[in-house]
């Protein structure tokens, strides 16, 4: 059985994909009218009060004023036709997504729904003589509430000044900001240094030290990811400042400004950030 091959199976028209692969090359197509994108309902609250109609709104939100999303299930019913040992494999190729997180394209043009697959039992279907003709089934996604598109890069000006920048997508998305740094590569002393990366009012700050770079050295990266809430120099994890906390940013006109001070041990440096858009339809 050799589970590597692409496909020659065209019935699937769907344009759907799995990890980025189409359908026809796990050998299955997905059936006309079996296709379901559930909703995602926001998650409120209220809290009644004598006197007031309709009680208190207690909904908890972020700081662009939007509440946490429910996930929301998608299902997809596919069909294997072939030949027994084609129908076989085919059942082995999608069983072997069965429990992981997949990326699910092709339902919208805006982007990909991310989630836990699940595979559904088979019923087969044979002829008069007994022989299996083809196997349907359901997939069900456990999807976040939204359609992540494309990421996108925004290259920064350097020394503090403003990049101006719009924002895709329809909800707000946490960006990820990397500084590229040359370090000089002569007898230096280390030297402490401070990373500064601004999205619209909201400040990160990185302390670190500069110790210089090797002969052969490529340039030394800081990627503040406020998705993962997470930092790192080299590989090596950081923090940040205690007062700060990871921004997001709206949909729409946004601005960012990153620094390094002082420069000591800097040849020179370059920034860019990056985010994915999420559209909640």
């Amino acid at each position: 059985m050799n589970t590597n091959r692409i496909r020659g199976l065209t019935l699937d028209k769907s344009r759907l994909t799995i990890d980025g692969r189409h359908l026809s090359d796990h050998a299955v197509f997905a059936i006309a009218g079996g296709i379901t994108i559930g909703e995602s309902a926001p998650v409120t609250a209220f809290q009644s009060a004598p006197g007031r109609s309709g009680g208190w709104d207690t909904t908890l939100t972020d700081m662009h004023g939007y509440p946490a999303m429910e996930r929301r299930e998608i299902t997809i019913q596919v069909a294997a036709a072939g030949d027994p040992l084609e129908i076989e494999e085919a059942k082995t190729l999608i069983g072997g997504h069965n429990g992981r997180h997949v990326r699910m394209g092709g339902l919208t043009g805006l982007g990909e729904y991310r989630g836990r697959l699940a595979v559904g039992a088979w019923t087969d279907r044979h002829d008069a003589a007994g022989t299996l003709q083809w196997s349907v089934c359901t997939l069900t996604l456990d999807a976040e509430p939204y359609a992540y598109g494309p990421e996108q890069r925004i290259d920064m000006q350097l020394d503090g000044k403003t990049t101006h920048a719009r924002i895709l997508g329809n909800r707000p998305t946490p960006p990820v900001f990397h500084q590229l740094i040359d370090e000089k590569v002569d007898d230096v002393t280390p030297v402490a240094t401070t990373h500064t990366f601004t999205a619209n009012d909201r400040t990160v700050h990185v302390a670190n030290t500069l110790t210089g770079a090797g002969l052969w050295d490529e340039a030394h990266p800081l990627v503040i990811d406020c998705g993962q809430r997470h930092v790192t120099w080299q590989g090596e994890a950081r923090a940040i400042a205690i007062d700060d906390d990871y921004p997001t940013v709206p949909s729409g006109h946004a601005t960012f400004t990153g620094t390094i001070g002082p420069k000591t041990n800097v040849k020179k440096y370059t920034q860019y950030v990056t985010y994915t858009p999420r559209w909640l339809i």
